[in-house]
């Protein structure tokens, strides 16, 4: 995976949580479409690594927020992944350069939420947006920041299980965090893949 520029996830979490209130906006003149919810909510998780480098997922923190009408469901979701780091050879004799990973992935979801009885909502979604990536380079004599294009799209097709709780919801999701023609830095490309699993607790309406 090739290594980017930092990219802060503030402004990113901003954006969703602006989307929720957005939505809470119209959720009133919605209601005469039809039954909708508006969802707003946090989430915490793992990814996998999917590369044999360092981890640029590993546990993380996000939002989201979105609309459900007729059980179909969009909305708006950021994560930040802390990542990880790995000793790599340099080719400098036998020494070894620290090298740390981590990522903010933002995009939109969509899905169709199945209700069960009532007492839970089964969603099978798909997520699509943009993966940026920020790798560093810390040796005993220097430290480089690298430079290059570290934004990637991403796909994310999986399974997200909330459960109501009054005004409140819990839940959680598993998916699979695709990212297609990733540069291996050879003039080729591949696909990675990564599985996540996050979760979630916010409001809903």
């Amino acid at each position: 995976m090739r290594r980017g520029a930092s990219f802060l996830p503030f402004p990113a979490v901003g954006a969703a949580l602006a989307a929720g209130l957005v939505a809470l906006g119209v959720a009133r003149p919605a209601h005469a479409l039809g039954p909708l919810t508006v969802e707003v909510g946090g989430k915490v998780g793992v990814g996998t690594n999917p590369t044999s480098g360092p981890n640029p997922f590993g546990f993380g923190i996000g939002a989201r927020g979105g609309v459900q009408i007729f059980g179909l469901y969009a909305g708006l979701s950021v994560m930040h992944y802390f990542g990880g780091g790995q000793d790599v050879p340099n080719g400098i004799g036998n020494s070894t350069t620290k090298v740390s990973a981590s990522s903010t992935l933002f995009g939109a979801e969509l899905g169709y939420g199945i209700s069960v009885g009532g007492l839970l909502t089964i969603r099978p979604q798909v997520g699509i947006g943009s993966a940026s990536f920020s790798y560093a380079e810390d040796s005993s004599a220097t430290q480089v920041q690298p430079s290059g294009d570290g934004s990637h799209l991403y796909l994310e097709p999986g399974l997200t299980v909330v459960v109501p709780l009054g005004l409140f919801f819990v839940g959680a999701d598993v998916s699979a965090l695709i990212l297609p023609g990733v540069d291996q830095g050879d003039g080729t490309s591949k696909t990675d893949a990564s599985f996540t699993a996050h979760g979630q607790v916010g409001v809903h309406f």
